[in-house]
């Protein structure tokens, strides 16, 4: 028994010896025989990861229309722990790249906690520049060119202004963001959809290492980490509406300036009055998000800086104008509810309107006769809408405008909406040191004077009689998706304000506004269309001796579909420049071939 346990044991022992007899050989080998070449090649190879940035996520129109995509471009990019000869390589990389010495010295001080994470110092550079940096490599090191995924904005300057732009990650939004994952040299949305949807358009960054010899190149692949993509995006919006409506303004702009007005530009929006949907924002003039893409240059950013009509502004939410004549939806409302006058009463139109000896005077001098409500709404007669400003006063008209929702955001999920004005006695006194004069009064119940309000304010109101009070807050998202295009989320309509008025109200708007294309001051722009539009035109003056021109409606009048607001800014009265843009894209809405659109007879 022993004998066999001491036989197994010696067995073992040598079997022990054995293995490290041959480990004891090995090492010996290694480092004598060949130490040599192994310590070359500790000192040439070296380990380098690569961040793979992940392309961020697609947006597509409410057809599936790609919007905004992603495509293939080079980076010049330092690697900053092997950039060992910058005295050298930077006035070289320079010469190369355009990009200042101090930028570059900029971007690396940035990233001096990543040392081993490519700095992108110029993003999609041309195959020459690619050619150029690739020939000089040896006098480069640690310089790489990297593929990375490019901001592609399909249609240019189609709804730039709700697409917005990418940019590199300001020192601020990085110290914000950087406990998410986010690097100095990230890129990230920095106006419109691409700004509020950051966090679900920004995928997840892969990473890849390589072994790489003392020159900077590559000798083998050592494992990858693949990138995920961002979420994408499926809006509201509907692209062959946008470039109908972006199309009709932007002629309309011209047509303007060609008859004497300034016509700085405008703004269409258009709401699907069931849901707030937004299936056109536009605002003339605009952008191409792809001079951001790839890292602006100093010229392009100069030239939007100095256009003095403001290409970069989003019109249709940033800019608030005096709401003109669109706004005696309001007063209407305001006196017919408040039983200061009734749908039947009738007023006397001479054409002027005398209040303490001032004379307050009517677009149409000669006068309009006879009025109802109705009547006065669809031929914008001011002397009606005086008196009835009167009878409110204007802390009961300012009352009504903030119910309908002027003064107040709407929540639209995009930077920098406006709130407009809308004032009463204490405004004054608080903004001006002044009392409230009863002819300011008068003047605000046609819009006028202190009053401002956005395009998307002027369309929410055609909204909420449309839908007898109910108003949707105007959404721009409908559905995001996973990157293999599968639902993750399908957002909801979301009331935003109810106004409850009395039925009969109601109905008297309604049909002053229907009169106001079947008779009034927009029948010659919608004469033969076939179908019912419920509309108010208006003419606001800026008080430079020019004029807005404002078009507010819904259509089909008997059962709304969509309301729309127009503006041309400067472009001359109501009629004359708004109505023929709302009468184009309503012709594209409902698919009727275009007809010449006739001037019209009266412009406010």
């Amino acid at each position: 028994m022993w004998d066999e346990t001491s036989r197994r044991i010696k067995i073992l022992a040598v079997i022990v010896v054995g293995v490290i007899g041959l480990l004891i050989a090995r090492l010996v080998w290694m480092q004598l025989v060949q130490g040599t070449q192994y310590k070359k090649i500790a000192e040439e190879n070296r380990i380098r990861q690569i961040t793979m940035q992940a392309p961020r996520g697609s947006i597509y129109d409410r057809n599936g229309a790609v919007i905004v995509a992603n495509r293939p471009s080079f980076a010049v990019s330092i690697i900053p722990n092997e950039y060992i000869n910058g005295q050298v390589a930077t006035p070289l990389l320079e010469s190369i790249t355009g990009v200042t010495a101090e930028e570059i010295g900029k971007l690396l001080n940035a990233n001096k906690d990543f040392p081993f994470s490519p700095v992108r110092i110029k993003r999609d550079v041309d195959e020459a520049t690619v050619a150029k940096i690739e020939e000089r490599q040896y006098y480069l090191p640690g310089v790489i060119i990297e593929a990375i995924p490019s901001r592609q904005y399909v249609y240019k300057e189609l709804a730039a202004h709700v697409m917005g732009y990418v940019g590199n990650i300001s020192e601020d939004e990085y110290e914000e963001r950087k406990s998410w994952g986010y690097h100095p040299n990230d890129l990230i949305g920095k106006d419109g959809l691409e700004r509020e949807w950051e966090e679900v358009l920004k995928g997840t960054d892969g990473a890849r290492q390589l072994e790489v010899n003392a020159e900077g190149k590559e000798v083998r692949p050592l494992g990858d980490r693949p990138s995920i993509s961002g979420r994408g995006l499926v809006l509201t919006l509907d692209v062959n509406l946008q470039k109908a409506a972006e199309t009709a303004l932007a002629e309309q702009v011209e047509a303007s300036r060609k008859l004497g007005q300034p016509a700085k530009g405008g703004a269409v929006v258009v709401l699907d009055v069931k849901t707030g949907g937004v299936l056109v924002m536009a605002s003339n003039p605009a952008f191409d998000p792809n001079m951001f893409a790839g890292g602006i240059s100093s010229r392009n950013w100069n030239q939007l800086m100095k256009n003095p009509n403001n290409p970069l502004n989003n019109r249709a939410i940033q800019n608030a104008y005096p709401p003109g004549s669109v706004f005696k939806i309001v007063t209407s409302a305001a006196a017919l509810e408040m039983n200061l006058t009734t749908p039947q009463e009738v007023f006397d139109d001479k054409g002027v309107y005398v209040l303490n000896g001032w004379s307050f005077y009517g677009w149409q001098t000669k006068g309009l006769g006879k009025l109802t409500v109705a009547d006065a709404l669809a031929w914008s007669s001011d002397p009606v809408f005086y008196e009835l400003g009167r009878r409110l006063g204007s802390d009961n008209l300012a009352s009504y405008a903030l119910t309908f929702g002027l003064g107040k955001l709407s929540g639209i999920k995009l930077a920098g909406e406006a709130k407009g004005i809308v004032p009463d006695s204490e405004w004054k006194q608080i903004n001006y040191g002044e009392p409230w004069y009863p002819g300011e009064t008068l003047i605000a119940a046609i819009g006028q004077g202190y009053y401002l309000a956005t395009p998307l304010q002027q369309a929410l109101l055609a909204q909420a009689v449309a839908n007898g009070g109910i108003v949707y807050k105007p959404m721009l998202v409908d559905k995001t998706l996973t990157p293999q295009g599968n639902l993750v989320e399908k957002l909801q309509p979301e009331v935003l304000r109810t106004i409850y008025l009395r039925p009969e109200v109601w109905d008297t708007i309604r049909q002053g506004m229907i009169g106001v294309t079947a008779h009034g001051t927009g029948a010659a722009v919608f004469q033969g269309f076939p179908k019912t539009v419920a509309g108010k035109s208006g003419s606001s003056e800026t008080g430079r001796g020019t004029t807005h021109s404002w078009f507010a409606c819904y259509a089909p009048a008997e059962s709304p579909e969509i309301a729309m607001a127009v503006l041309v800014e400067e472009g001359g009265e109501g009629s004359m420049a708004a109505a023929p843009v709302t009468r184009r894209v309503l012709e594209a809405y409902f698919g009727l071939k275009n007809k010449p659109v006739l001037p019209a007879t009266r412009t406010d």
